[in-house]
This record gives C-alpha cells, sequence and structure tokens, in this order.
C-alpha cells in the first residue's frame, strides 16, 4: 500500500456509498483526495435495498450506468394490504423524467464493489481501509487530519476540506459537538435478507397491519427483504432466533436457515444534524441526516449530498471560487433532507398505523376519496414528494423567475437524445449551456468559452420537435418543461439543477454575473457568499 498524502485537497472519512460516491465524482472532476476507512475491509451488509433515479443519474456522472446499473431490478410500484390481505392500494413505475426508474433494488455489497472498482480506476490508491481518524484541529486556511493506521502508525494530512461520510453514529460529528435533532422510533424492526424467494414480484409490498406491520421489498438474484415490527415485549434475542422467524414470516414464505442472508433488529429514526458544516468539515449522508426505510431515501440523501458538495469543491479548488459558497450545502439541502425525512415519516403512519383507530379513519378516508381516484391517487402514490428543487442558493434570479414554470433552481429532466443517448452523457460532468430555438443555438456556436468557475463548460442544442438531431419523439412529455425556455439558454449545474435561463444576447453577461456570484470573497454577513 502506498504510503499517506502529506498534503491534498479532500480527506474523505467513510467508503459507503455517500463516501466512495463523493471520491468517484471529485476525481472525474480532477480533484486529489484520501479515502480513509476505519474498518478493515469492506463491511459486505445489505443495509439500503433501492436506488433512485436522482441517486442513479448521480453514478452516471462516472460510468456506472454503463455497467454496474444496467443489473439492478426496476420496481414495478408498491401495492398496501389490509390485515385481511386485500390490496387496498396500488401504485405503478411512474415516468422516468431523470434517465432511470424511480425505484431499482440493488444489494449494496455489489454496489459498494462497483464504486470501489471505478475509483480505482480513476484514482488508483486513493482508498486506505484500516484508517481511523484521530484528530482534526483547524488552523486558517487548512486543517490537519490526525490518523492512525492498522499497523497502528499515525500520520498528519493537511487538507482543504474534510467531508465527513462516517454514518449515523458519526465520530467527527461527536467530536464536532453538533447536535442531532428529531424524534426515534418507539417501536424496533426486525429485518430479514433472503435468497431462493418464493415471490418473484417486482412490487414492494405494505403489510399495514394493526397487530404486525410487515414490509416485503425486491432484491437482487432472487432474494427479498422482509422487515417486521417488534411488539410490546418482545426482546432483540428472542425474535431473531429460528423458531421466532418461522413463526413471523409464515404468512409471507416458509422459513429456511439457509436462504437467510442477514437477520438483525434496527432502530428508526427521523432525525438532522443542526448543522450540515462546521469551518472546513462537512457532513454528508447518515452523519448529517437519518431517515426511516419506508420511502427507500436514506443512502439516495447522502448521494445527492455528494454531488451538491463535490463540484462546489472543484470550483473552490481549480476555479478560484471563494470557500463561503460551502454555506451553500446547508442552504440547499437542509430543507429537502427535512422534507424526504417527513415523506418516509408520512408513509410509515399508512404502512403502521397506530391502533384500530387510525386504521378505522384511514379506511373510512380511502372510500371517502374513492369518487375523488386524483385525489386518492395523490395520497396513495405519494405524489406530494417534492420536486428535486431548491429554494435557495447558488442559482441567478431563483426569487423572481420570468416564467412561472421556471427551470431555476429544479434538476432539469433527463431525455434521451438522439444518436447520443440520456441527455447527461452530452452535458459532461461540469456544468453545460442548453439551448433549444436558432437564435439562442447561434449563441452558443459563437460564444468563445469552454470552461465555468475552472470546471468543463459543455453546449447542447436540442430540437423540440423531435426531429433531425435532438430529441425523440418517444421523451417528448419529458422533455416538455424545456419548452418553458424555448427562446433562452439554460446554464446547467455539474449537479444538473438548472443555476440560470438567459436570453442569447445576454448570454455572456449572465455567465459573468454567475461567475462573480460564486467568486465573491467579500465582506458577507456570517462569511456567506451573496446567495440568491
Amino acid at each position: 500500500m502506498s504510503s499517506y498524502p502529506k498534503e491534498v485537497p479532500v480527506v474523505i472519512v467513510g467508503a459507503g456509498p455517500t463516501g466512495l460516491t463523493a471520491a468517484c465524482l471529485l476525481a472525474t472532476l480532477g480533484v486529489e483526495f484520501v479515502v480513509l476507512e476505519r474498518d478493515i475491509g469492506p463491511m459486505n451488509l445489505p443495509r439500503a435495498i433501492v436506488i433512485d433515479d436522482e441517486g442513479a443519474r448521480t453514478l452516471q456522472v462516472f460510468g456506472l450506468d454503463q455497467t454496474y446499473l444496467r443489473d439492478t431490478l426496476a420496481g414495478d410500484g408498491s401495492r398496501y394490504y389490509d390485515d385481511d390481505g386485500n390490496c387496498f392500494a396500488e401504485t405503478g413505475r411512474g415516468p422516468s423524467n431523470f434517465g432511470f426508474a424511480k425505484r431499482q433494488f440493488i444489494f449494496q455489497p455489489e454496489l459498494e464493489a462497483a464504486l470501489r472498482a471505478r475509483l480505482e480506476q480513476l484514482a488508483p490508491g486513493a482508498l486506505r481501509f484500516g484508517a481511523e481518524v484521530r484528530d482534526i484541529a483547524e488552523s486558517g486556511d487548512h486543517a490537519l487530519v490526525s490518523v492512525r493506521d492498522a499497523a497502528g502508525h499515525s500520520h498528519s494530512i493537511r487538507t482543504q476540506w474534510v467531508l465527513a461520510c462516517d454514518g449515523g453514529r458519526s465520530p467527527i460529528r461527536e467530536r464536532l459537538g453538533i447536535a442531532m435533532s428529531g424524534n426515534t422510533y418507539e417501536e424496533d424492526w426486525i429485518v430479514v435478507d433472503t435468497r431462493n424467494d418464493p415471490d418473484k414480484s417486482l412490487h414492494s409490498k405494505f403489510f399495514c397491519s394493526d397487530v404486525r406491520p410487515a414490509v416485503s421489498v425486491p432484491a437482487p438474484h432472487g432474494g427479498r427483504r422482509y422487515e417486521f415490527m417488534l411488539l410490546p415485549g418482545e426482546t432483540r434475542e428472542d425474535v431473531l432466533t429460528d423458531s421466532f422467524l418461522a413463526e413471523v414470516m409464515a404468512p409471507l414464505r416458509p422459513f429456511k436457515r439457509e436462504d437467510i442472508i442477514r437477520k438483525t433488529v434496527y432502530t428508526f429514526h427521523a432525525r438532522m444534524a443542526e448543522q450540515f458544516r462546521a469551518g472546513r468539515c462537512l457532513l454528508l449522508g447518515d452523519a448529517a441526516h437519518l431517515t426511516p426505510p419506508f420511502a427507500g431515501q436514506g443512502m439516495n440523501a447522502g448521494l445527492r449530498d455528494a454531488h451538491n458538495v463535490a463540484w462546489k469543491i472543484a470550483a473552490i479548488v481549480r476555479g478560484g471560487v471563494a470557500p463561503q459558497i460551502m454555506d451553500s450545502y446547508d442552504d440547499e439541502r437542509r430543507k429537502p433532507a427535512w422534507d424526504m425525512i417527513q415523506l418516509a415519516v408520512a408513509m410509515g403512519s399508512i404502512v403502521m398505523p397506530s391502533g384500530r383507530d387510525q386504521i378505522v379513519f384511514r379506511d373510512l378516508l380511502l372510500k371517502a376519496l374513492a369518487p375523488f381516484p386524483n385525489v386518492r391517487d395523490y395520497l396513495i402514490q405519494m405524489r406530494f414528494k417534492p420536486k428535486p428543487r431548491y429554494g435557495q442558493g447558488l442559482f441567478l434570479d431563483l426569487e423572481a423567475p420570468l416564467f412561472e414554470a421556471s427551470l431555476v433552481g429544479e434538476m432539469i429532466p433527463q431525455p434521451w437524445i438522439r444518436d447520443l443517448g440520456r441527455l447527461d452523457s452530452a452535458l459532461g460532468a461540469g456544468f453545460a449551456l442548453i439551448a433549444q430555438g436558432p437564435l439562442a443555438t447561434a449563441a452558443l456556436e459563437g460564444l468563445d468559452q469552454d470552461s465555468l468557475l475552472g470546471l468543463p463548460l459543455s453546449r447542447v442544442c436540442l430540437s423540440t420537435m423531435g426531429t433531425g438531431t435532438g430529441l425523440i419523439p418517444e421523451d417528448s412529455a419529458i422533455a416538455r418543461p424545456f419548452l418553458t425556455h424555448r427562446d433562452q439558454i439554460l446554464l446547467v449545474r455539474p449537479d444538473r439543477y438548472c443555476a440560470a435561463a438567459m436570453f442569447p444576447d445576454a448570454l455572456e453577461e449572465g455567465l459573468a454575473r454567475y461567475g462573480g456570484l460564486l467568486r465573491d470573497d467579500g465582506d458577507h454577513p456570517q462569511g456567506r457568499a451573496p446567495l440568491a
């Protein structure tokens, strides 16, 4: 193993999905780093089981859409059952607005192995197992990270940024004294991962019982995950015995010890760190927020964190951007992360009703809404799930959009492009400009600029008619939001959020404005860069 670096721009602590994704993104953007993992090797535990469309889109940046993601299982939706076995609600796949299925089932050890393999291709030797962070000391424009390796030797690494991707019990968060606010569920849950499962359905199944709520979720390679709520008086030791599991699983599948991959008991949390940044330390993933599993958003929230942070660090390291822009990480990610936690809590209230009264209320509500299918579907299909949109942050004119349906502040759609595949294949890993009409296209062709803030600036011209080089007709509905800006040019951030919408004759001025927004390192309250 190569020696530890004396100095590197970024130290990533934790080699789970969030840390490995942040590393692959930084490598793709040309930023050096080291990944420190306290364990002496991979955990190889099937914890997360779902990657959503936004998470898959993040992995697409460094090519896993061409390898790993091709072997995941696209979910067919969800079904909700009452105590009599009746399916009282069902959801479908939904549209692939961001280029991927809304839910893809994974085996986490395989995902992590794919991430490690890609990381080794992009940045050989950057991952260190058996590396325990002992201390982090900040001093002016850098931090010193003290590390003890597996052999007991000590190392000191000078760095600009520390990404704490070290899990829900984050030692770094504890060391920084950052509290977690929110709630912990009183009820623990049994989690059982199986192989050779007789249920081949690609639906997630929620058994909404007032006796013992349960969940059944597809898994790759003919497997399935089962979750059962513990009842009062049941202990962790008792519920993991073969006899108990055989009884509780009997209504769903025969119990076979040889088919059990893992059995454990989890406590579910709905909690968030009171701040995501402390100086040069940033909390990502479970270190920053913990969510119940009902919406499948725990790992995916960490992937969003990684993409939000990675491009900003690249702009600081490569483009001379003011470090104060990293305050935008908390500004942008806090509310969406909390909204997803609340979505999971809302789903939990359907999956695990607190008593017969709540079940009766739910059933009466659904019956009353039967004449109003649109309203019923809005509730059951969780269409109140918030869009990937930021209400503040590094955007131009976010609070005063020119058009009501403006994409500024929102993740752009990802339709398929003729001869290219998914749109992001043309956008690249950096910033991008998207034009549609002839005037906008001419403005792009006349622009003498191929980088922004030290990152690549690509150009894409879309045909809104579905002919020639451009959108394929089958994806016209997915691409429809672009029509709001048919006469403008969109500036898209590396994390696929629309940063600005500019008319062709103001393109150079708009790019200069955005560059100035991020480069400004003047005297702002709390050391913050000016945000839209």
